[in-house]
C-alpha cells in the first residue's frame, strides 16, 4: 500500500504544484497593501513527508483517504513583523479565501515555551484550479496557511530541522536549550510589541491639529 500511495501521490503532485502557483499569487495580491510583510511562500508536500502523517497513528481519527482528506499538501505560509499583524494578515485574507477553520498551536502550559503559528485552513477556490483537476476525484479540497512572525519563524524551522533528524528522544538538557530559545523569541516578540505601540503611539501625537 505505501508503494501504491507514493505512485498515486508523485503522479498528481504536478496539479498540486500548478495550484500551489496560483494560490501564492492570489495570497500576495490580498496582502498587496498590508504593512509588515517579511515573505510569502507556498509549498507542496514532499512525498516521504506526506506517507509519513498518512500512516501516522497518532492522527485521529486516522485518515482512510489520505489523498484527499490531508489539509496541508498544499500549505503557505506568511510571515509578519509583529505580533498584532498576525490579526491583520487574517482578517485581510478572509476576504480572499472561505476559512473552514482556524486555530492557533502553542504549548499547552502558561509556563512552558516551544512552537507557536497561527494555522488557517482553506478551501481551493476554484480560479485556481487548473482544467485537468476535475478528471481526477483524489484530489484534496483545501489548504493550509500559517501565519507567524518572524521570531516564531527563526524558533520554529531550525527546531523542526533538529527534531526531525534526531534518534529517539531528545536529552533533557538539549530539550531546555530549545525552550530557552523559544522563551528567548517569545520575550523578543513581547518586546517588539511594546516597541511598535509606542512608536504609533508617538506617531499619531505628531499629527497636526484639523484647521
Amino acid at each position: 500500500m505505501p508503494d501504491d500511495l507514493r505512485h498515486l501521490y508523485l503522479a498528481r503532485r504536478p496539479l498540486l504544484q500548478q495550484v500551489a502557483v496560483s494560490l501564492d499569487q492570489e495570497t500576495r495580491e490580498a496582502l498587496l497593501h498590508v504593512p509588515h510583510i517579511d515573505r510569502i511562500a507556498f509549498r507542496v508536500k514532499g512525498v516521504d513527508s506526506f506517507l509519513a502523517k498518512a500512516a501516522d497513528a497518532s492522527n485521529q481519527p486516522m485518515y482512510t483517504a489520505p489523498l484527499v482528506e490531508i489539509e496541508d499538501q498544499i500549505a503557505g505560509r506568511v510571515i509578519v513583523f509583529h505580533l498584532d499583524d498576525i490579526g491583520v494578515v487574517l482578517d485581510t485574507l478572509k476576504g480572499t479565501f472561505n476559512a473552514v477553520e482556524r486555530y492557533r498551536r502553542r504549548p499547552e502550559k502558561d509556563a512552558e515555551f516551544g512552537y507557536e503559528s497561527e494555522h488557517f485552513i482553506a478551501t481551493l477556490p476554484p480560479q485556481v484550479l487548473p482544467d485537468a483537476w476535475s478528471d481526477r476525484e483524489d484530489l484534496p479540497t483545501t489548504f493550509e496557511l500559517q501565519v507567524r512572525t518572524i521570531f516564531m519563524h527563526a524558533y520554529a524551522e531550525p527546531q523542526h530541522d533538529l527534531a526531525y533528524k534526531a534518534v529517539g528522544d531528545l536529552p533533557r538538557e538539549i530539550r531546555r536549550e530549545l525552550a530557552w530559545i523559544a522563551a528567548s523569541a517569545w520575550g523578543a516578540d513581547q518586546a517588539y510589541e511594546r516597541i511598535a505601540r509606542w512608536a504609533a503611539t508617538q506617531a499619531s501625537l505628531k499629527q497636526p491639529e484639523p484647521e
